[in-house]
């Protein structure tokens, strides 16, 4: 994988499921000063990407799997390695879920839910298989698709009033903090990258540039989302509307298309389709590495499906709500761990040598 297919794999892993929700989230953590979280939480992440390289980089060509038994031990090391698995396995249910929520309120309200599972299963069964290179040119080829989500949002100014963001910093630096927090979760999808530093043909090369710009256009995407919603919703009304980005789109009409949210949602399918294959496939690669001697395409044969059962089995609002909440809480640890291994192998001076290509 070059570094070009690296930053369109951690892109589109992070513009997912979030997208047509996330400004009311951030509201509600943030009021109107909302968008500026999204610039703290973009800027902590590139620090935090900035220590995720530097600790690829100690052990080239292995991946997660692979270097944290050597820093912390082998027993200790796969604990580690289960905790990453399974934030994958509970964040590729998640995402299924919500899209399936998603689909039948704004898509296909009178469809079958089972026949979303189906195609869920039959895609996601068939990308994420497959070798690296291909899911990397897969995401190459669809990045194009977040400038016509962008060409989407902007179709329509005459609605906009920056007097809704008026005046700035009126919500205190506490509500920011909040807003900081819930826009952490919704860039998710970064993380993918300790697992790609496997397969990365940099040829010496660092991987900062292309993970920050990938992080950086992220960053940018979403803040554009947010600014548009938080411009044409009054404060009071974006309260009441928990997927705004539809909702704003349902009301546009050209003269040539009248649903434009229908078609930015059938595009949004395309990217949350996405972020699983790259879900599903870091967590194969894990049980790849721990029970099928690294091949990952032997455990996407069970993971699939144990995913997409939980679309049958665990669709009450309770239910995910709980899941949304343990893959609230592992995430900020999965987070940290990584600067922790970074710290213990920079003072233990463990390095990995290069393995033969």
């Amino acid at each position: 994988m070059t570094r070009v297919q690296l930053f369109a794999f951690i892109l589109q892993t992070q513009i997912g499921i979030a997208v047509l929700s996330f400004p009311y989230d951030l509201h509600k953590a943030a009021g109107v000063d909302g968008w500026i979280s999204v610039l703290v939480a973009g800027a902590c992440v590139q620090l935090i990407l900035v220590a995720y390289a530097l600790l690829c980089q100690r052990f080239p060509r292995q991946n997660l799997y692979q270097f944290v038994p050597l820093i912390v031990g082998k027993w200790f090391g796969n604990v580690i390695n289960v905790v990453y698995i399974l934030h994958f396995t509970f964040t590729s249910c998640l995402i299924l879920l919500m899209e399936m929520t998603f689909v039948e309120l704004w898509i296909l309200p009178h469809t079958n839910p089972g026949l979303i599972i189906v195609a869920n299963f039959i895609v996601c069964l068939y990308m994420a298989k497959e070798n690296i290179r291909i899911i990397a040119r897969y995401n190459v080829l669809i990045t194009l698709l977040i400038i016509v989500m962008l060409a989407i949002m902007m179709t329509n100014f005459s609605t906009m009033d920056y007097r809704y963001l008026l005046p700035v910093g009126q919500e205190g630096l506490h509500a920011i903090l909040l807003g900081v927090k819930s826009s952490l979760l919704s860039f998710l999808g970064f993380e993918v990258v300790l697992v790609l530093n496997s397969d990365i043909q940099a040829k010496g090369k660092s991987l900062i540039p292309p993970i920050l710009w990938a992080n950086g256009l992220a960053t940018a995407f979403f803040l554009i989302m947010v600014l548009i919603c938080y411009l044409n919703f009054s404060p009071e009304s974006i309260n009441y509307i928990p997927q705004p980005v539809p909702y704003y789109l349902n009301g546009i009409s050209l003269p040539f298309l009248e649903r434009l949210d229908l078609l930015f949602l059938s595009i949004w399918l395309v990217k949350v389709t996405s972020t699983q294959i790259s879900y599903l496939y870091s967590a194969g690669k894990g049980l790849g590495y721990l029970f099928h001697r690294h091949e990952h395409s032997k455990a996407i044969y069970y993971l699939v499906p144990l995913v997409c059962l939980t679309g049958i089995f665990w669709r009450s609002e309770n239910q995910v709500q709980f899941l949304e909440q343990i893959t609230q809480y592992d995430s900020f640890i999965i987070l940290g761990i990584p600067i922790v291994l970074l710290l213990i192998a920079w003072l233990s001076g463990e390095r990995g040598q290069m393995p033969p290509v």
